[in-house]
């Protein structure tokens, strides 16, 4: 009798090994699954953060663009382009020759 009873240990120990194995297995795939997942959403992350520092790149070109055409609209010589240009002003002694 003693010899079935250290059978059946053997066998819960090989069982339990096994066990093991698949569960360690199991838990590897898993985690593969999961690293490339992330990995996956590490790339997305990175080609987004590019896009948007190259559209901050323009924003910040667009904006000093805007501070020079702010400074350029309080000069003289854009109020009387202005005035030329859109209200047909002229200075006294200027003479406007037509074509006919």
């Amino acid at each position: 009798m003693e010899r079935v009873k250290g059978g059946r240990q053997r066998n819960r120990v090989n069982a339990g090994r096994h066990l093991t194995w698949i569960l360690s297995l199991a838990l590897v795939v898993i985690l593969s699954f999961q690293m490339i997942s992330l990995y996956k959403r590490y790339v997305g992350y990175r080609t987004r953060e590019a896009s948007l520092q190259e559209e901050l790149s323009v924003q910040k070109n667009r904006k000093q663009d805007l501070k020079d055409y702010e400074k350029y609209t309080k000069t003289k010589e854009y109020t009387e382009s202005t005035a030329r240009s859109k209200l047909g002003l002229l200075y006294d002694n200027e003479i406007i020759f037509k074509e006919k």
